[in-house]
């Protein structure tokens, strides 16, 4: 898990959360700072935290999909 993805875990203290898995994929440097990129510009559009963002963009990928 990353550094800033796991502080944000460590502080979240709503009881309704649901536990967590890490999912760990090797992607090419340009998908990953697109990526990155994306979820960032997510956050600061919706107010969503970074973990509800990566949530919503695996959900919908897998909707996508017909997963």
């Amino acid at each position: 898990m990353h550094e800033k993805d796991q502080k944000i875990q460590e502080k979240s203290n709503d009881p309704d959360t649901v536990p967590l898995t890490e999912l760990k994929i090797q992607i090419r440097d340009d998908l990953y700072r697109a990526f990155r990129r994306c979820v960032w510009m997510i956050i600061h559009e919706t107010g969503l935290t970074q973990i509800e963002v990566h949530n919503m963009l695996i959900e919908e990928l897998l909707k996508r999909k017909k997963c």
